[in-house]
């Protein structure tokens, strides 16, 4: 082994120095704030699968749809492809008040219905609601394909209510249906379904019998609109099957019917679970406005555990956000909204409420004035603000910040799971990955995603961004290396990436077994088996293991098993509890090894990670969470406490194992850089010690070489990185040579690795007698490594394959007998070489390598030619 030279220059030491301080422990200096992403956190809705993005159709569509021009410009600035691309549009089925009532003073409200009655006979007037209509099919035109269409209802005809106005009760706390008149009312609703899509040719997805039912807001004489009132339980039920009946009677079964809208999401959880069995059965979605409550992971949970479906179906307001944001205010308020909403819920689909709330117009309409111009700087429902004097739409910085999501997060995407400021989707058919966050402060925010649980990702995000100084506009690219995308949030600012060449892990497909026999634990608070560890493992994320502090649960596989992902549901409502959990892997049941530790305060529902440290070839798996009181911003509670909703673990049997088929070689030599301080302990040497507790602490250009004495067929790389600094082998490479001097590239390290023994890829006819690890010069080029420069920190380095036959006059030991070989020892008998492999430069055997040697080699070369 070659003694390596010590630094003895000024300059030198001072590099030590220098590289000494990049290698101590890594501190987040720059305070960028990291958001990990992973494929296979996808949202519990819908199997993840986005539906789409909306707006309901009235009042504006009612307002506007008289002059085409003005229809078509709101069609294509609202659905059309240059526009917000939205894909859902939520139409009234308008019930009509009683033509004497000239209540209602907005100029877009007043809906049409589409019955006349005289003395008890009702009669269909198609020409009705002309407006909405056009404006509808527009829409449908300028959306394409992925167009949505849902009907709803907020009234039924003035005629079949109690108080005779379609604006709600007398008393607006109770119900305005009369109760003679449900079949009626539902049949009214299929009969108008039943016509837009037979006569008009109009595909409906969706219809809802009641809009926000279970309030006060709703009474006769109102200002404002239509409403009714239906109490939760048994009306909302009736209304429900009724509806159901009346479809099926008109050859519409397989229009879904989506309940029950109410305005408040924990109002929605009273609401479903009031319905009885028969009503719950009938619903195929459940649509919730969010204008109240906060009971977001109850309601998806609620969702989830019924089979059905969730969109957010309405919400806006008058809210704002950010500091001194200007114009920036409102949108940077909707934002927030839909970030809450879609994380919260997970819901397939996010429809405002209305597009455009007010209107310009000097004559008014059918007599009544319109609202006129709004303040854009502060809070104002609606997105534009239609000028009918100039036939026009006037658009806000609220719709530009809307179209930051709804031109990119497109339908059929798969929605990641997120948390704060940022949304995430995942296109895995055409490998785009779309990431939104916001920036509520007036400075701008240094942020971190890390994609390290992506297979693959490209090389740079395209950045799209809204200010106030910015509308969708193209602010370049930003790099990704090593796993991560780092980049600043402007002030103030909504900010969309869009990165191409993605793709997933690693497919979950080998979920081991887990039967009631192989599973312990401890036990519950106050001992109750309804939440007893074996709730860990019985399928569903609903029921959930109350254990207390010290708590633990485990399995036991029977035998070894090479665990590849691990799966994990908190406890709804009490998600920050697994903040800091382990979960821990042992081959024999007592000795035990960290593999995966929560970090962060999860989202409720199923997360999985591939990403695994340690060895993760074992029996048991246990849960556990530490010891005392919490340390972590999240859970205030005394002591850490065991509560975890479901466990699902994926993997192979040891015997079935997709490690490397090959054995490992084992060098007959090494070299190397040298160590932070030189020291022993951390020296090259640990780089192959077969242990992932030692670690060579090597510096900036570092090493660590490996000499199999013979040419070997190389099949695959192991290597570990350095415990708590793995980042630090992002963009380390191997290379390999015959000769230990002409290298050849074959593996990079590209994101970052866990704690375990990695695998390269199995590769195809690679040959070479030295391997070689080393790390690049200069600043590291991925966000997750904090160092001024590379370091080469590893573990374990292993090489697989078969070792290469020695064959006699291979002098230079590429296991091939050439002209190269006589070279070699004609330099060596002329003293200007060495060489490689002196036993096998000993061609004729007696013991010297002398010229007789020389005179032996060249005769097997001519023979052999």
């Amino acid at each position: 082994m070659r003694i390596i030279k010590k630094f003895c220059s000024a300059a030198a030491a001072m590099a030590v120095l220098a590289s000494m301080s990049s290698a101590m422990p890594a501190f987040d200096a720059d305070a960028a704030s990291t958001v990990s992403l992973s494929p296979y956190d996808v949202y519990d809705i819908n199997g993840g699968k986005f539906e789409g993005w909306g707006t309901s159709l009235c009042w504006w569509a009612n307002r506007v749809g008289y002059s085409d021009s003005l229809a078509q410009k709101a069609a294509d600035t609202f659905y059309g492809d240059k526009g917000l691309r939205l894909n859902i549009a939520r139409f009234n089925i308008g019930g009509g008040d009683d033509p004497s009532h000239t209540h209602i003073t907005r100029t877009d409200s007043d809906m049409p219905g589409y019955t006349k009655y005289n003395n008890g006979a009702v009669t269909y007037d198609w020409n009705a609601d002309a407006n909405q209509r056009n404006v509808l099919r527009k829409c449908i035109a300028a959306a394409g394909d992925d167009m949505i269409v849902e009907m709803f209802s907020n009234s039924p005809p003035y005629y079949m209510t109690n108080s005779g106005c379609s604006s709600g009760n007398r008393d607006g706390g109770k119900n305005n249906l009369k109760d003679d008149y449900y079949d009626d009312f539902a049949k009214y609703l299929a009969e108008v379904s039943y016509h837009y899509k037979n006569d008009w040719g109009i595909d409906i997805q969706s219809i809802t019998p009641t809009n926000e039912p279970y309030t006060n807001f709703w009474y006769a004489g109102s200002p404002k609109q239509e409403g009714c009132h239906f109490d939760i339980g048994n009306c909302e039920s009736k209304i429900i099957l009724e509806l159901q009946k009346a479809m099926n009677a008109k050859g519409m079964g397989d229009v879904i019917i989506s309940a029950s809208d109410e305005t408040s999401i924990d109002t929605q959880i009273n609401a479903f679970k009031a319905l009885s069995s028969d009503a719950k059965n009938a619903v195929g979605r459940i649509d919730t406005h969010t204008y109240g409550g906060s009971k977001r992971s109850e309601l998806r949970q609620l969702a989830v555990s019924s089979g059905k479906n969730l969109w957010m179906s309405e919400v806006d307001g008058n809210g704002t956000a950010g500091q001194n944001a200007g114009a920036m205010a409102p949108g940077l308020w909707l934002s927030e909204r839909i970030t809450a909403d879609c994380n919260g819920l997970n819901a397939s689909a996010w429809i405002l409420w209305q597009v455009i709330d007010k209107h310009v117009c000097a004559a008014g309409y059918h007599g009544k004035k319109d609202s006129g111009m709004v303040d854009m700087t502060k809070g104002f429902w609606g997105t534009a603000v239609a000028d009918h004097d100039q036939n026009k739409i006037v658009l806000s910085k609220k719709y530009y910040c809307f179209g930051q999501y709804t031109r990119y997060i497109r339908p059929g995407m798969t929605m990641l799971k997120s948390s704060g400021n940022t949304m995430a989707a995942f296109d895995e058919k055409n490998g785009q990955l779309v990431i939104v966050s916001y920036n509520t402060s007036a400075n701008k925010s240094d942020i971190v995603y890390d994609l390290s649980q992506f297979s693959q990702c490209g090389t740079s995000a395209k950045i799209i961004r809204t200010s106030n100084t910015e509308d969708w506009a193209d602010a370049g690219t930003a790099a990704i290396s090593g796993g991560a995308l780092k980049t600043t949030l402007q002030p103030n600012s909504v900010t969309t990436f869009i990165i191409d060449g993605v793709k997933g892990g690693t497919s979950l497909t080998d979920k081991i077994d887990i039967t009631s026999g192989m599973t312990s634990g401890s036990d519950s608070w106050k001992s109750d088996a309804s939440t007893s560890y074996a709730k860990a493992f019985d399928g569903s994320t609903s029921t959930y293991f109350d254990g207390v502090s010290d708590g633990w649960v485990q399995v036991d596989l029977g035998e070894l098993y090479d665990i590849t992902g691990i799966g994990y549901a908190p406890r709804s409502g009490y998600e920050q509890r697994m903040t800091d959990g382990m979960f821990k892997a042992s081959a024999d049941g007592t000795n035990w090894s960290t593999i995966y530790t929560v970090k962060g305060k999860p989202s409720s529902g199923m997360h999985y990670v591939t990403a695994l440290s340690g060895d993760t070839l074992a029996r048991y798996i246990r849960y556990e969470v530490p010891s005392g009181a919490p340390k972590n911003e999240y859970n205030t509670d005394s002591s850490y406490c065991a509560n975890i909703a479901e466990i699902a673990l994926y993997g192979t049997k040891a015997s079935q194992s997709t490690r490397p088929k090959f054995d490992k070689l084992t060098p007959v030599s090494a070299k190397g850089s040298n160590s932070w301080k030189d020291t022993a302990s951390v020296n090259y040497e640990k780089a192959y010690d077969g242990d992932l507790d030692t670690y060579f602490d090597g510096l900036e250009g570092g090493y660590v070489q490996l000499d199999f004495g013979s040419v070997c067929k190389i099949s695959n790389i192991g290597f570990c990185p350095r415990k708590d600094y793995e980042a630090r082998m992002i963009d380390g490479f191997v290379s390999v040579s015959n000769d230990g001097e002409n290298w050849t590239k074959i593996y990079t390290v590209s994101n970052k690795p866990s704690f375990k023994l990695n695998y390269s890829e199995e590769f195809e006819n690679i040959k070479a007698r030295y391997v070689r690890y080393e790390v690049p010069a200069g600043a590291p080029s991925s966000p997750l490594s904090t160092d001024d420069v590379y370091l080469c920190n590893i573990a374990e380095l292993a090489v697989y394959g078969e070792k290469g036959k020695e064959v006699i006059g291979d002098v230079n030991g590429d296991g091939e007998v050439k002209v190269a070989d006589l070279v070699m020892l004609q330099k060596y008998m002329l003293g200007a070489g060495k060489l490689e492999t002196p036993d096998l430069a000993d061609v004729n055997s007696d013991g010297n390598v002398d010229v007789f040697d020389l005179v032996a080699l060249r005769k097997l070369l001519v023979n052999g030619a």
